[in-house]
């Protein structure tokens, strides 16, 4: 009589399951790790749009001020009293109006304040350097100095006068140009005229 191998199976089922168990592991972990990685990346977008937004606004926002005094005084420091003095930059007249709320400031604190006592051999002001925006003026968005939230810095340059735009007399009126700049993280640069008066120096 010729024997049968033996086929004793018992507990394959077994091995098999924790198999599977395993690869299924490794795609839930897998998975889990690609939703915190996918998390990440929409916090990131999501701050870096907020950013831009903000340093958007804020330049469009300094853009509006410049030729306007506004209501008792406010944004005069924007006043160009020579306009044969090209490439000037613009900054606030006061501490409080550089910085309105350094306590609440979500940017770095300015590392250099201007000096607001001109110098007496030049007559002219010390301000930071236009090339470091960490030392711009700071403003908030939306004009609220305990919210943080919306905070930016601001560069303001007065570049030239140049010829008045078509429709106007050339002889009474000059077309003003200025350079604006918004900074939070992100940093807007934009360009735009103001049409006045012809300089009479």
């Amino acid at each position: 009589m010729e024997k049968l191998p033996i086929s004793n199976e018992n507990g394959s089922i077994l091995a098999i399951a924790m198999f599977c168990l395993l690869i299924l592991s490794i795609f839930g972990t897998f998975a889990l790790n690609t939703s915190d990685y996918e998390l990440n990346i929409a916090g990131n977008q999501q701050r870096w749009e907020k950013n831009f937004n903000t340093s958007e606004g804020g330049t469009t926002l300094e853009g509006s001020h410049v030729g306007y005094a506004g209501v008792n005084g406010l944004y005069i420091w924007f006043t160009i009293v020579d306009p044969e003095d090209h490439n000037l930059v613009l900054f606030p007249t006061t501490a409080i109006d550089y910085d309105p709320s350094p306590s609440q400031n979500d940017m770095p604190d300015p590392a250099f304040l201007p000096l607001l006592d001109p110098d007496p051999n030049t007559g002219k002001a010390t301000w930071p350097q236009p090339d470091v925006p960490d030392n711009w003026p700071r403003q908030n968005l939306v004009g609220d100095i305990n919210d943080n939230d919306y905070d930016y810095a601001y560069l303001v340059t007065y570049l030239y006068p140049d010829a008045a735009p078509k429709g106007t007399d050339a002889t009474k009126f000059s077309s003003y140009k200025f350079r604006i700049n918004g900074q939070r993280q992100v940093i807007i640069e934009m360009g735009g005229i103001k049409v006045g008066v012809k300089n009479p120096l």
